[in-house]
């Protein structure tokens, strides 16, 4: 007996040991056979689970002799398999056309979107990731129909300007509200200076964290968000754990930055010489070319031939990122951390950017009933930027179009040259010795509570916080440049310093309430109380006279001259009540109700009441439809809603004294600012109707049509002089846009082993100032300004100029049409009348085309973009093509040495004359051109390498890569040579341009 125990004793462990065994398996799509990533596996009835690799693989260790695998992913129908004495299993999921096809992040959660009635754009991940740009927002543009981006400068790092369908207002804000992780954030830049490159404090985020970004487009969409919702709004949300052993994930990639756009060839040194001879002879000053070069020589040593264009231009610019991220978890818990560090050089002498990074992500139950969920990122940004934006000597871009090419850029024993023949400096030497640095510290944090009080009925509450820190250091060396006698008095050396803080926080709490009614209706009821406030403090001090190089902060100067601090807040309550209603899965409604108060406005205004109302009808799955096998969803939507606008400056409704004033030797105090305690919203009725197919399981199409009227628009009214003051902020105007959406995406083919993809979106756009405020006699108060005009019947702030003729092919002098576009011409500038251009700045054609090609782990992307119907505006051209008035104190354009030269000739320029006071160069659509242009926005060609050469390492991920951003950009006006993708208001400004990048990158997953 005792022997027969003792067999039992030793054969139990091994019994057990029996019990647990890996199962592993494959999942792939039974529609056409492809791997399913991502799917979730989970050992019904434990916590046990794991997730399918990028081939759709998984494994799992299954303690006892049975058991039942769960699988599920979102959009597929969730299986079941009982293992028996399975070790391994071959699955091929259905797809499940009653469940959500996409799911969307709204201002209120998740939804489905065959569900939603509202407007909304999402970007995926793959979408995102390893994009070699500062800012994340960059993605976007191509990406999401009726989103238009332009930047305010190509420095790493500055700020990216977004209009969504169009602008809203005239004088206020037309930025989106952009929400990070449910957080409103603050956005633009957090700095002092406007001379140098900004720093966007979106540059703070590291687009490889990101899961998906969401454009909220229309009144149902935004209604949530209140007044800050006005021009849109952009959520950002970042990764999260998933159930399964962690997931570790390393990418890399190094390569080139360029610009885009090479910009205009400007004279070479013999050209810009014989040109200024003639300009002698031409303005009299010489009867001959020899005559002129005996009496009035140039200063050209006959050899010189500077390209600044090249010198100026950082050939080696680079840029890389490298970032590591674990995920995790369990049915309970789950977690996402990374580390990611990005720097990327900028294309012009001594500007660059870095950033560093750290994310953690952590979602878990407390109980069957409570959850918690936080979201922390800390980011540390450096931006080494440069003068820009106006005519700053040490510009670089000023430099570019300013400098002689008679002056060399290095001396004969290779030290740079500061002894230039104009005022213009060499940036060469400021780039190597001054300093234009900003720092900025930026920490976000979401902390959610969820408690489910019973199965109906939650209670949620969300913490927000966002504070940023940025310092900035402004140093102006003593030997050339702006810090040599820079108070006119001999003294050198100037250094200024500011610290600059805000701190921003939005408390949520929301009550969610479902209910069914019978066996087809579904209510859901949702209660939200929001309050935020922000914070913003700044203080800064400088002055000049510093003794020695080498000290650059503003304790080392002689003679302080500036200082100053402040500090300025605003805040945000609102209450908001949303009703969603569901009909039998086909018929759904939003409502939304918001009263929201903002300090911005005087206490009697503070409050708005805003609304919108959805509805969206899904017809294939109506009866009458259900047997047209081809049509996969059919389904129609509309909205209407009313919001607010309340991005105008702070204190705008109160009347200020200033305190700097002095009468008789004494100090005084003197009006400076005439309040309105009447002033009130900006309001925008909009209305949008949608149309969303999928046809053949293979084509999904969106045609969208919106109407945004904006009226109670803020305008700068005149007053009587009898007031004290010329002008009144007052709510008086009126705007529309309108437009139509399309997008569509085809698989064209979709096997197992080759996919191929095409797709698109465009967008029209039609912006119309249709009501301004009327004189005491009906004359109009519009905005009249050198080149642009905001009048009834036109778009906002249209070009509004003289109409540039050509060139009087007898007597070579300029020509512009009297009135119009047409007709009678004249030589006299003054006699020619402005008239608008049938243009604005804004775009009224825009979109892109894609494409991706996949073939046994090779694949291909490729996105073009598109933008047209709007016009830009060279604003330094009157000196650039001066046609000899400037001509020889700075350079000029290459295209004016086609120029009039004798009675007969067709040219593009006039006369050349020294001094010319001809106004050839002023104001004028001669400096105008068509913004229209296509840039082949990115290309990507890479490998992902087989599971079956890579698991020996312990991979279960492998690709390489090669992606180009901006590798091509065609132009339609072939006499704009900058390129046409400028800031909103249309104007070429002497920045630095959008960037071209090359970049070879590698990605893993163990």
């Amino acid at each position: 007996m005792k022997y027969l125990l003792y067999a039992f004793v030793m054969v139990l462990p091994a019994i057990g040991l029996a019990q647990n065994r890996t199962v592993s398996g494959k999942v792939t799509s039974a529609e056409d056979g492809s791997a399913l990533p991502g799917v979730n596996v989970l050992l019904k009835g434990t916590t046990e689970g794991t997730v399918t690799d990028s081939d759709g693989n998984f494994s799992i260790e299954v303690k006892g002799p049975a058991g039942t695998l769960v699988f599920s992913f979102i959009g597929l129908k969730t299986a079941e398999v009982e293992l028996g004495n399975q070790v391994y299993v071959d699955l091929k999921m259905q797809t499940d056309i009653n469940q959500l096809t996409e799911v969307i992040i709204t201002g209120a959660g998740e939804r489905d979107k065959n569900s939603y009635t509202g407007s909304i754009t999402a970007v995926g991940a793959d979408k995102i990731e390893n994009r070699p740009v500062a800012t994340v927002d960059q993605v976007l543009q191509g990406s999401v129909p009726g989103l238009q981006l332009s930047a305010s400068s190509g420095t790493p790092g500055s700020v990216q300007n977004i209009r969504i369908r169009g602008r809203s207002s005239i004088t206020a804000g037309n930025e989106p509200l952009y929400v990070i992780d449910g957080i409103p954030v603050y956005t633009g830049e957090n700095d002092v200076s406007t001379s140098t490159s900004g720093l966007s404090v979106l540059s703070s985020l590291n687009p490889n964290d990101i899961e998906s970004m969401s454009v909220l487009k229309d009144a149902t969409a935004t209604a949530i968000y209140g007044a800050r919702g006005a021009n849109g709004v952009i959520i950002i949300t970042t990764k999260k754990g998933k159930a399964g052993k962690p997931l570790v994930s390393f990418s890399a990639q190094t390569g080139f930055v360029s610009r885009a756009v090479e910009g205009p060839k400007m004279l070479n040194a013999a050209q810009r010489d014989e040109l200024y001879y003639e300009s002698l002879v031409n303005a009299g000053y010489a009867s001959s070319i020899d005559e002129a070069k005996t009496e009035y020589p140039s200063s050209w040593d006959g050899v010189t031939d500077t390209n600044w264009g090249d010198v100026l231009t950082n050939d080696d610019a680079k840029t890389a990122s490298y970032d590591i991220s674990v995920r995790g978890g369990n049915d309970r818990s789950n977690y996402y951390s990374s580390v990611g560090y990005f720097k990327q050089d900028g294309v012009n002498v001594g500007s660059n950017y870095k950033r560093i990074t750290g994310k953690f992500n952590v979602t878990t139950a407390l109980g069957k009933k409570i959850s918690l969920e936080n979201a922390t990122t800390g980011a540390y940004s450096l931006q080494n930027g440069q003068l820009e934006g106006a005519a700053y000597f040490g510009n670089s871009e000023l430099g570019k179009l300013f400098l002689s090419p008679w002056d060399k850029a290095y001396n004969d024993d290779g030290t740079i040259n500061t002894d230039l023949s104009s005022s213009v400096f060499n940036p060469l030497y400021i780039a190597a010795n001054d300093i234009n640095r900003k720092r900025q510290v930026r920490a976000m944090n979401n902390t959610v509570l969820k408690f489910d009080i019973t199965d109906r009925l939650r209670f949620t509450s969300s913490l927000g916080i966002d504070y940023i820190v940025t310092d900035e250091l402004y140093y102006d060396n003593r030997i050339h440049g702006d810090g040599v006698d820079v108070d006119d008095d001999g003294n050198d050396g100037a250094s200024y310093a500011y610290m600059n803080r805000n701190f921003n926080w939005v408390w949520k709490n929301m009550l969610d309430y479902s209910i069914e009614i019978g066996s087809q209706s579904k209510l859901a009821f949702k209660a939200i109380y929001e309050a935020q406030k922000n914070k913003y403090y700044t203080i800064g001090t400088g002055g000049i006279a510093i003794a020695a190089d080498g000290l650059y902060y503003p304790s080392s100067v002689a003679t302080p001259d500036f200082a100053s601090g402040y500090e300025n807040d605003w805040a945000i309550n609102s209450i908001t009540g949303m009703v969603n209603y569901a009909f039998s899965d086909r018929i759904f409604v939003d409502a939304t109700l918001r009263g929201e108060g903002n300090s911005r406005f005087a206490p009697g205004n503070r409050w708005g009441t805003f609304y919108s109302l959805g509805a969206s009808w899904v017809l294939s799955r109506e009866v009458f439809l259900s047997g047209i096998s081809w049509l996969n969803l059919a389904k129609l939507r509309g909205s209407y809603g009313r919001t607010g606008n309340a991005a105008i400056d702070l204190n705008e409704y109160q009347s200020f004294l200033t305190y700097d004033g002095s009468y008789g030797g004494s100090a005084a105090v003197y009006p400076d600012q005439l309040g309105n305690d009447q002033l009130s919203w900006e309001k925008s009725n909009s209305w949008n109707l949608g149309v969303d197919a999928e046809l053949f399981g293979r084509i999904t199409a969106t045609v969208e049509y919106f109407n945004r009227t904006s009226y109670d628009l803020l305008l700068d009214v005149p007053l009587s002089r009898t007031t004290g003051f010329t002008s009144q902020y007052q709510n008086v105007g009126e705007m529309v846009n309108k437009g139509i959406e399309a997008s569509i995406n085809v698989d064209v083919i979709k096997t197992q082993s080759f996919k191929w993809t095409v797709g698109g979106n465009i967008t029209s756009l039609n912006n119309e100032v249709t009501k301004l405020p009327k004189t005491s006699d009906g004359d109009e108060i519009g905005i009249v300004g050198t080149t642009q005009i905001v009048t009834e019947g036109e778009a906002a702030y249209t070009w509004n100029l003289k109409t540039w003729a050509g060139v009087d092919p007898t007597t070579g002098a300029p020509l512009w049409y009297v009135n119009g576009h047409s007709g009678e011409t004249t030589s006299t500038y003054s006699k020619a009348t402005a008239v608008t251009q049938n243009a604005s700045a804004l775009a009224t054609l825009y979109g892109a085309v894609n494409t991706y090609v996949e073939y046994k782990g090779i694949y291909l992307s490729g996105s073009l973009y598109f933008s047209g119907g709007n016009k830009v505006y060279d604003q330094w051209a009157g000196y650039t093509q001066s046609d000899g008035r400037y001509t020889f104190t700075y350079n000029a354009y290459a295209r004016q040495y086609d120029r009039w030269q004798q009675a007969g000739d067709i040219s593009e320029n006039p006369k050349n004359v020294y001094g010319n006071t001809s106004n050839s160069n002023a104001a004028s659509t001669r400096r105008l051109y068509d913004g229209d242009f296509m840039r082949l926005r990115d290309v990507t060609i890479g490998y992902n390498f087989p599971k079956s050469l890579i698991s020996a390492f312990k991979l279960s991920n492998l690709g390489i890569y090669v992606r180009g951003t901006n590798l091509w950009t065609h132009v339609s006006d072939s006499n704009l040579e900058f390129d046409p993708e400028v800031k909103p208001d249309g104007e070429l400004d002497l920045t630095a341009p959008p960037l071209k990048s090359v970049v070879l990158g590698i990605k893993l997953d163990f």
